[in-house]
């Protein structure tokens, strides 16, 4: 693409692929013709006089936040888990199982929104949900019930290692339990895989991991698969991403994405800002070449909807042991909690923070705020990975480059 200019406008979630000549004349106000300028308008390239885009993104942010069409609830049944990843920002936490007596107050808490709402979403997370199937399996059917008795939607997914399901687990959780997406995350092939993820149990193996993916698929679920990417296991999972083009690629219920590694310590193997463009100039081009990225909406070039889960307001994380917080990365900071599901939400310091958030000066400047919402206020709290920002505004020449590499080498027409 030396010849030509690559647009893209993170309000409207547009692309244009315009002619050097073509984009200068625009760039100075002048169009070919009104049909130019009023698609330049259409598509965010032309601002109108008076409009603030600033306030337009803000603003929907705001909507977003305090809509009560929706109410979302990410249920921990557990924080223990069977892997001893290094990475894990919940080795602070100490190992719970719910009980019986929280787990008969959650229905009753959950009910309590059912009423004020279109619709409810539970997302099972832990330590790994899975090792409380059972939980999982009674609260799911009891949930379900209540938002059929509200005349509400009611839909689920869970974020999982994967080890501990096999295709009847599966199934059940499916058909049973109304999970419709499940986030498995993979570290890299074979014996990488398996060092980096350190299971408890030498019965866990890559196919093992693989097999519940592929039971996924077959009954029905969307699957999002996470590459964990550092400097240690990069090269590994360049590999890893045709091995699962050739399984999952032709599928439109299966999706992979790459997410660079952080932690509170300083680890070296951590890709550093500066590495970012470099490192996803190859994964870009990787999952191209596999089949995951056919189209330029593949690419993240789109306007985020859905701002930080913690800063919804009907938006809550439930512990094993009833304590109810905003974000799942701050439970071990008791300050953080809003209320239990035995006594409600209190509107207390906490949950003011959450509901009206500071947008820094510097979010308010930057053109990837459409995209980032603002970014992450635990990691910047925690002082972990790359603080507030998120990793696509270091990545832009990887998106740029990947953009150019889809339309030489896959024949790409850019259609919105």
């Amino acid at each position: 693409m030396d010849d030509k200019v690559f647009l893209y406008n993170l309000v409207t979630s547009s692309v244009a692929l315009l002619g050097t000549e073509e984009y200068e004349q625009i760039s100075k106000g002048e169009f070919s013709s009104p049909e130019v300028m009023e698609m330049a308008v259409e598509n965010g390239f032309v601002v109108p006089y008076g409009e603030d885009e600033l306030e337009k993104v803000l603003a929907i942010q705001r909507m977003n936040n305090f809509s009560t069409r929706f109410a979302g609830f990410q249920i921990l049944p557990t924080t223990a888990c069977n892997a001893r990843c290094f990475y894990c920002y919940e080795h602070s936490y100490k190992p719970e199982h719910m009980n019986q007596v929280t787990a008969d107050s959650i229905p009753a808490f959950i009910e309590g929104y059912m009423d004020m709402v279109d619709d409810i979403h539970i997302t099972w997370f832990g330590g790994e949900p899975l090792l409380e199937l059972d939980r999982i399996a009674s609260l799911s059917g009891e949930l379900m019930r209540l938002a059929e008795k509200h005349g509400i939607g009611y839909t689920s997914d869970m974020i999982t290692n994967g080890s501990l399901a096999d295709r009847a687990i599966v199934r059940k959780l499916v058909e049973q339990c109304g999970i419709t997406q499940v986030q498995i995350t993979l570290d890299g092939h074979g014996d990488e895989y398996l060092r980096r993820k350190a299971y408890l149990s030498e019965d866990v193996t890559f196919d093992t991991i693989i097999e519940t993916m592929d039971s996924f698929v077959e009954y029905g679920a969307q699957l999002l698969i996470r590459l964990n990417i550092d400097k240690d296991n990069f090269e590994d999972c360049l590999r890893l991403i045709p091995f699962l083009g050739e399984r999952y690629s032709n599928l439109d219920s299966v999706m992979l994405y790459a997410a660079p590694l952080y932690g509170t310590s300083d680890r070296s193997s951590f890709f550093a800002e500066e590495e970012l463009n470099d490192a996803y100039r190859e994964v870009f081009r990787a999952m191209i070449d596999a089949g995951f990225i056919q189209t330029l909406d593949g690419l993240p070039l789109n306007f985020n909807n859905a701002t930080c889960s913690a800063q919804m307001i009907n938006n809550f994380v439930i512990t094993p042991t009833g304590d109810v917080f905003k974000c799942e990365h701050l439970l071990a900071d008791e300050s953080q909690k809003v209320g239990t599901v035995f006594d409600g939400i209190l509107f207390n310091k906490a949950m003011t923070q959450w509901a009206s958030p500071d947008i820094p000066e510097k979010c308010r400047e930057c053109g990837f705020l459409p995209s980032c919402q603002a970014g992450c206020f635990a990691a910047e709290a925690l002082q972990f990975g790359l603080k507030r920002c998120p990793h696509i505004a270091y990545i832009t020449d990887a998106i740029i480059d990947a953009a150019g590499y889809l339309l030489a080498n896959h024949g790409e027409r850019i259609e919105r």
